[in-house]
This record gives C-alpha cells, structure tokens and sequence, in this order.
C-alpha cells in the first residue's frame, strides 16, 4: 500500500512540472516577441532620426524695387449715432430728512445734505397735507417697493429713525 501511495505522489509531482514547464515556456515565447518588437522599435527610431542633408542656400535675385505712389481717398468718418435712452418716469417716493416752515432753513440743510453727497432737492406742496412746510429730501425712487426697502434701512440706522416717505400723487 505504502508504493502505490508513493506512486500517485510521484505521478501527480511529474504532472505538476509538466504543467510548471510548460508554462515557462510560453512566457519565455512571450518575452522572445516582446525583446523583437523592442529592438524593431529602436532600430526604427534611430534611423528616423538621422539628420536629412540640408539644401545650399538659394542666392538672392537681384532685382529692381520700383516705387510707386498710389493715392488713397480718406474715408469720411461715419456719423456717431448716440443711443437715446427713454426718458424715466418722474420720481413719485421721496424719503424726507426734515420739514421746515422757513424756506432758507431748507435751503441750508439742502447744501448740507449734498456735500455728504446725497441727491437733496425741497419739496413744496401748498395744497396738500402740511402745505406749509417746506420737505427736504435726500433720496427719491420711482419703484415702490425699493422705496420702502430703503426706508426700513434707514430707520433702522442710529440719527435716522424720524425719516419718513413722502408720496407724491
């Protein structure tokens, strides 16, 4: 028992390394292909590379330069057309800074509210609400809504909490 044992050992071994030496063998084929293409690829590269001969330099012709003067008209300039913009619809909202029954006192809080750069004009409405007074603005939109989004900022600020909005109809 102890032969027939050792022969299955020996035959299975013996089929292990026909396998193992086959598979040796295709890899070395492999690596036979792989060093022919390398060295078919380098041989191709070193003789593309090889510096052409380069051709004599052409002499220069001699020739003649005649010279011709040739008159060119001056275009005219085209007309600059300006794009006209519409005209904006008047301002209806106005955020009011004070309200004065002397008209000099407007006018000097006016000057005053320019040279801190904003857009000052005075409002005079004798016969609607307050027509004795004269409003002092210093900012005025036609939209409503950003109207009342700067009003709401404005008071929301420290010394500006007694702006109010004037509306014109």
């Amino acid at each position: 028992m102890l032969a027939t044992g050792n022969l299955r050992t020996f035959i299975l071994a013996k089929k292990i390394m026909k396998r193992s030496i086959c598979m040796l063998i295709h890899k070395i084929v492999g690596m036979k292909k792989l060093f022919t293409i390398l060295v078919i690829g380098v041989l191709l590269f070193t003789v593309s590379c090889k510096d052409k001969p380069t051709k004599e330099p052409q002499k220069p012709i001699k020739s003649q330069v005649v010279e011709k003067v040739v008159k060119v008209p001056t275009p005219e300039p085209e007309p600059v057309v300006e794009e006209v913009e519409p005209p904006r619809p008047e301002d209806k909202y106005f955020l009011i800074a004070g309200s004065f029954a002397e008209l000099h006192n407007a006018e000097s809080f006016k000057v005053q509210l320019e040279s801190d750069g904003y857009t000052s004009q005075i409002i005079e409405r004798p016969d609607g609400p307050n027509g004795e007074f004269y409003k002092v603005s210093y900012m005025s939109f036609y939209d409503r809504n950003e109207a009342y989004n700067e009003l709401r900022a404005a008071r929301g600020s420290v010394g500006n909490e007694e702006v109010w909005l004037l509306i014109k109809r």
